[in-house]
């Protein structure tokens, strides 16, 4: 074999190798979209086949006296109409997986400076949780339809509070909850996040995008997280001058088409290097916020810090 046969046959020889090479490179893509697939469907896409209407879900959002049990009861009904007034949380061979982390969410909510009480944390509990998954019961049906439609209203309101903030001068709950405006509703965003393979990345998602906010998120994080597991105790002071702080920056973030007075967005605190640096608070400010985000019931503090709509 002289030396032109030579490298013929060893260009043929590597281009047999490469399809081969290229041959199963696209069985196994096939085969992890296939399995990718499958999973996606059932835990997403598929409950729509698998889940039957609860009546009581409707009974629930039909009745106006109800209203008052729920933050965003007019976004509420509007998922659930989407979706033919079936259950989102509850269907035991579809939705234990997105259930399971949507109630760590709700667990965690301190690592974003809110806080639980806003979330229905009374009644939305792990063990009411698994009796919900064990107990199929035509008893059970009412229970689940309550569990299921408040889940929603904790998410959807976690949704709004990490996109707008929690006490957002311009996108109060009200505005949000009649979901007329363009663009973002959590409602929708809440819909499509069930249909996503990562749903707790899709609902995280929805925070502000800026290196302060970022930094600042990831510090609460830490000493929210990190650090109480070793056992090093962050002074309560600093963890509530934070979250006032991230409440700002999400205003800043969603209100830039309507710009807040300086007074209501300067920060007093931010994170530079790793560590805590504090402004002062020269607006006279931290305090009315504090009170407004930690408190139990709305009090007089919040029309004062809240901006009049042209």
């Amino acid at each position: 074999m002289n030396l032109l046969q030579k490298v013929n046959f060893n260009v043929k020889k590597k281009k047999i190798v490469v399809c081969v090479f290229i041959c199963l490179l696209f069985h196994l893509t096939a085969s992890a979209d296939a399995i990718f697939l499958k999973y996606h469907y059932t835990d997403g896409i598929g409950i729509l086949q698998d889940s039957l209407p609860n009546p009581g879900i409707k009974r629930l959002l039909s009745n106006k006296k109800n209203a008052v049990i729920f933050h965003y009861p007019n976004a509420v009904k509007r998922f659930y109409a989407q979706r033919d007034f079936r259950p989102a949380w509850t269907n035991p061979k579809t939705d234990l997986r997105q259930t399971s982390e949507a109630m760590m969410l709700l667990d965690c909510v301190l690592q974003f400076g809110l806080f639980h009480k806003d979330y229905h944390s009374d009644y939305l509990t792990y063990d009411l949780m698994h009796q919900i998954f064990e107990n199929s019961s035509q008893k059970a049906n009412e229970q689940q339809a309550v569990f299921d439609v408040m889940l929603t209203d904790a998410m959807i309101t976690l949704i709004n509070n990490l996109h707008y903030g929690k006490l957002n001068p311009v996108y109060t709950t009200g505005i949000l909850d009649k979901g007329k405006l363009k663009g973002f509703d959590a409602a929708n965003t809440l819909r499509i996040a069930k249909l996503q393979f990562d749903f707790k990345a899709q609902v995280l998602d929805v925070q502000p995008k800026s290196k302060r906010y970022v930094w600042m998120q990831d510090y609460m994080r830490l000493i929210k997280g990190q650090y109480v597991g070793d056992c090093y105790e962050t002074p309560e002071r600093t963890v509530r001058k934070l979250a006032i702080n991230m409440e700002r920056l999400r205003w800043l973030e969603t209100n830039q088409s309507k710009p807040l007075p300086i007074a209501f967005t300067h920060l007093t605190c931010e994170i530079l290097d790793g560590l805590i640096v504090n402004h002062d608070d020269i607006y006279h400010r931290d305090h009315k916020l504090e009170q407004a985000l930690y408190q139990t019931e709305k009090s007089s503090v919040l029309p004062e810090i809240k901006l009049k709509q042209n």
